[in-house]
């Protein structure tokens, strides 16, 4: 996860310079049915990329959660049987 954080600050750092007019090399650089520029579809796709990647590791999280609350019933179970 954090090397889509990283990739995204590079290309956001790009952006920006491209933007300012520092490094002017790629600004006619266009996606053609898109009509942006090459860096804005990178970091539209790094963002897409983020955004599933903090899902899956939600729903990850959440079947970890229900599997330490079932040994924990588990547990609590077989205490109330023993007595």
């Amino acid at each position: 996860m954090i090397w889509w954080v990283l990739l995204m600050v590079i290309i956001t750092c790009l952006s920006y310079l491209f933007d300012v007019g520092f490094l002017a090399f790629m600004q006619e650089w266009r996606v053609p049915f898109l009509n942006a520029s090459l860096l804005s579809v990178l970091l539209l796709l790094c963002l897409v990329g983020l955004l599933s990647r903090m899902m899956q590791m939600s729903k990850k999280g959440e079947k970890e959660a229900l599997r330490e609350k079932v040994k924990q019933l588990e547990k609590e179970l077989s205490g109330l049987k023993g007595q």
